[in-house]
């Protein structure tokens, strides 16, 4: 995937400007920056939630900034979004059906599921469970297993740590690397810096809606004003 020039305004307010990143097959690539700094907004402009005024997003050869949202999870995007926002009421394996609902995803669905309860075997345990009777790590779980239910080629994963004890933080990011390693392109944002640069193999710094770094995880994290404002070194 290709974002190339984008800007985005909410109203009169210009929330992210000149942006251009890539993400390669198979790559973990971070969005680190603080809060406010426009990363969710950069995942919703690349998933259709939000409108592009300027510059192109391309995935896989396709110009994606006019089409919905619907349409582009079936290109092969999906998101597991800040505030994971499920269906609190619905059991774990409706929620993870919810998922599925969108083009070819829902003939496969049997065969998502079992892969996914093999990856997430504590919400195998649960899928009869109430998504609100959830831990906050299991239902981090949960919006993480809902999204790869539509068979993305690209997952987007925002803020997965927000709000989770650091060693359920850990476990969410053990997982990350494990579907890297299934064969899973992940765009991910995330407050916590040293997390993301730890898993990812290159990164991009926002601040102030624009990319002021960019580069190799691990060149970034030597990185004097990075170990500083990011990492408390």
């Amino acid at each position: 995937m290709k974002v190339s020039d984008v800007e985005v305004w909410y109203g009169k307010v210009r929330a992210v400007s000149d942006i251009s990143l890539e993400v390669n097959k198979e790559e973990i690539v971070g969005l680190v920056g603080p809060n406010g700094a426009g990363k969710t907004t950069i995942l919703k402009a690349i998933i259709g939630v939000v409108r592009v005024a300027k510059g192109e997003i391309i995935f896989e050869n396709e110009r994606l900034n006019d089409f919905e949202t619907h349409e582009i999870i079936k290109k092969g995007i999906a998101i597991a979004p800040e505030g994971r926002q499920l269906f609190p009421f619905l059991t774990v394996e409706e929620n993870l059906l919810m998922g599925a609902i969108n083009g070819e995803a829902w003939g496969k669905r049997l065969e998502t599921i079992k892969f996914v309860y093999s990856l997430f075997p504590r919400l195998s345990e649960r899928r009869n469970q109430l998504a609100v009777t959830l831990s906050g790590g299991e239902q981090q779980m949960l919006t993480i297993a809902r999204a790869l239910m539509a068979k993305p080629k690209l997952l987007l994963v925002d803020e997965p740590s927000l709000g989770l004890a650091p060693k359920i933080a850990l476990e969410i990011y053990k997982l990350l690397e494990k579907l890297r390693n299934e064969g899973i392109t992940i765009l991910l944002s995330d407050q916590n810096a040293r997390r993301v640069f730890e898993i990812s193999d290159r990164a991009y710094v926002v601040e102030n809606g624009r990319i002021v770094m960019q580069g190799k995880s691990s060149e970034l994290k030597e990185d004097e004003r990075i170990r500083r404002v990011y990492l408390g070194l």
